[in-house]
């Protein structure tokens, strides 16, 4: 009998994915520099030093991963945020972020000078593109989408950069209650809903982008120039492992002159620079792969465009501060080089926002 009540029974329901980021368990001291170090996997962040200072600073980020996509809450206090070029070349990340702001307020400035969102609209970050804003203490909902997931569905002759969606709009006023709606239902959702739900969130959000067009807009140029960024980067992501891969050898597979790959890669330093930086970041996270710790580093120098042993060492050293060798071993050193440890704070958040696309 009892063997027919196990056979019965059925296996618990796996819930949606959620990370909690709370600093509540940090000493006073310490909780700026680690939300800091933290929030770095996607924003340089500075706030003045009163509000370093403070015993009472305060940063919190709740994030569910629905599928492919993410959807996170996150509040803190005055801040300065930047995505440099640096950032990008580091973390690879090409997603769309679809943020609301619940409470509080966003300010920047583009060509037309002081920018502020209004209250109630919606506001698009292209994470491919530099970007610097400063926050008074607020509360967010973020929606983060790779941007594969959007190819073809959006109108691409336009430049969703810090566009801003009127909340008046119907669609925008859709997308809007279904990112709330979707948040407060996330904890008793399952996996499988949360899935399937993805594509329909994907496509509430590029019809919202559409149906917001209605004027022709003035960065046209800037999106042409950004599409064929993004073609090249995906390009040259997929031949990392190719030691040949250089101005000239993309300039021949990829059909860009060089005087066109110098221009588009000037923001990151230089053609160079990014295929070193990618290079280095891939051998980074197959160094931590917990499923690939016998792995030769040779095979790993191999797999990311080097030749040789020594060629490997003395590129990853130069940029992380510590030999490829060492890595596995120096669980303290990750969080130098961006990458969470394991500890008392929930930092998985970090993980899933440079993993949206696998």
């Amino acid at each position: 009998m009892a063997t027919n009540v196990a056979m019965d029974k059925k296996p618990a329901r796996q819930t949606v994915p959620n990370a909690i980021f709370s600093l509540d368990v940090v000493k006073e001291k310490e909780r700026y520099d680690l939300w800091r170090e933290s929030i770095a996997c996607i924003f340089e962040v500075d706030g003045d030093r009163a509000l370093r200072r403070t015993s009472d600073f305060k940063a919190h980020v709740d994030a569910n991963m629905f599928g492919p996509i993410m959807l996170a809450r996150t509040w803190t206090q005055q801040q300065d945020w930047k995505r440099s070029p640096s950032i990008m070349a580091r973390d690879g990340m090409d997603h769309y972020m679809i943020q609301l702001f619940e409470h509080g307020q966003m300010q920047w400035e583009d060509g037309t000078g002081l920018r502020e969102l209004p209250k109630g609209g919606l506001i698009v970050f292209d994470l491919a593109q530099a970007v610097k804003t400063r926050t008074n203490d607020f509360c967010n909902l973020s929606l983060i989408i790779p941007r594969t997931m959007m190819d073809g569905a959006l109108k691409p002759q336009f430049d969703q950069h810090l566009r801003v969606l009127a909340k008046g709009e119907p669609m925008v006023k859709l997308l809007r209650d279904h990112m709330l709606s979707l948040k407060s239902v996330s904890d008793r959702m399952s996996v499988r809903q949360a899935i399937e739900v993805a594509p329909a969130t994907v496509g509430l959000a590029a019809a919202c982008l559409n149906a917001a067009v209605d004027r022709e807009n003035p960065h046209q140029g800037a999106g042409i120039a950004l599409a064929q960024l993004t073609v090249i980067r995906r390009f040259i992501e997929a031949n990392l492992s190719e030691p040949a891969l250089s101005v000239d050898w993309i300039a021949r597979h990829a059909g860009a002159s060089r005087t066109k790959l110098y221009k588009l890669f000037d923001a990151f330093g230089g053609v160079g620079t990014y295929i070193r930086d990618r290079r280095l970041r891939r051998a980074l996270l197959a160094l931590v792969d917990e499923t690939a710790q016998y792995r030769p580093i040779y095979d790993i120098a191999l797999a990311s465009g080097y030749t040789s042993d020594a060629a490997f060492s003395r590129a990853f050293r130069a940029k992380y501060g510590i030999a490829p060798r060492d890595i596995r071993g120096n669980q303290a050193r990750l969080v130098d080089i961006g990458l969470p440890t394991d500890d008392k704070v929930d930092r998985r958040y970090e993980r899933w926002l440079h993993h949206l696309s696998v």
